[in-house]
């Protein structure tokens, strides 16, 4: 445990124990931070996990309401803590469930918890890869196509080398399960697939994998690389004082896509979002009096 638990939050010690030993270090942190935090809370209103009533977690939304956090934290916060509630439930440890209909936190459709790289940043992220070696090639290879096509992580480690191919004279990447275990078809610019060419060339024939893990001495494996190996390499080339996630990546594209005046549309399916609003999260500039809507209205 990374967070010293109330007295009250032992009765939740397993519950908590569980769900961590699930997440990566990172989100481990934060989580443990957002379940001591509704331990502590329950403390000081004096209850227990097993006399939570569905009008104490409207107490405890009501709590996050009135606290300066942002709006996205407070909705992490309470959604940590109806899972808690939850499982507890779940587990047969309370009759009630006790989040029954209580309803979140609303997150603006222009707010998105990602940080997103600038045009510089990414630069600089990339040219901050040794590419003299075979895993430098598959970490820029990496990188280069979060950046460029704005995959998820999932979707980037189940890609084979057999899903880039070339379509309508154009090379691509085909997603055979995305989110929903939806089927689309991302494009791979040229400087994309000619890194993929690079490092595929340098690390041999053996292994369907798109991204494989290496072992030392520069050694490629038929191992898949794993979404935790993922995270650790964004994490390892990310600009100086930033807290990047391959999500950010996946932000950095739509941002970037968007000032660049691509669709709302375009960025949407290249994204694979359901609605066009969860795309707009992105747009980190709405309001832009060079290039204005009012511009395009001469009658």
């Amino acid at each position: 445990m990374t967070a010293e638990l109330t007295p009250i939050s032992t009765q939740l010690d397993q519950t908590i124990t569980d769900i961590a030993g699930q997440l990566a270090p990172s989100s481990k942190r934060i989580y443990m931070n957002d379940a001591k935090h509704f331990a502590d809370w329950m403390q000081k209103q004096g209850l227990t996990p097993a006399g939570m009533t569905r009008s104490d977690m409207i107490a405890y939304h009501l709590h996050l309401a009135e606290s300066t956090y942002a709006k996205a934290t407070k909705q992490r916060m309470f959604s940590v803590a109806c899972r808690l509630m939850n499982e507890q439930y779940i587990a047969g440890r309370i009759k009630e469930k006790v989040t029954e209909e209580v309803k979140g936190f609303k997150i603006d459709s222009d707010e998105t918890t990602h940080t997103a790289l600038t045009k510089a940043q990414a630069k600089e992220m990339l040219n901050s890869i040794d590419t003299s070696t075979k895993q430098g090639k598959r970490d820029y290879a990496l990188i280069l196509m979060l950046i460029k096509t704005g995959l998820r992580r999932a979707e980037l480690v189940a890609l084979n080398r057999s899903t880039i191919r070339m379509m309508d004279e154009h090379y691509v990447a085909v997603i055979e399960h995305g989110k929903s275990d939806k089927r689309r078809i991302v494009k791979l610019r040229v400087d994309v697939y000619r890194a993929l060419e690079d490092y595929l060339k340098s690390r041999g024939s053996e292994g369907e994998a798109l991204f494989v893990a290496f072992r030392r001495g520069d050694h490629p494996t038929c191992n898949r690389m794993t979404d935790k190996a993922v995270e650790l390499l964004v994490k390892k080339y990310a600009p100086l004082g930033v807290d990047l996630t391959p999500h950010g990546l996946r932000a950095t594209c739509a941002s970037i896509a968007l000032e660049e005046e691509a669709s709302l549309h375009q960025v949407q399916y290249l994204l694979g979002h359901k609605d066009p609003r969860t795309t707009q999260r992105y747009q980190r500039c709405k309001l832009n009096l060079d290039y204005n809507a009012v511009d395009v209205l001469n009658f």
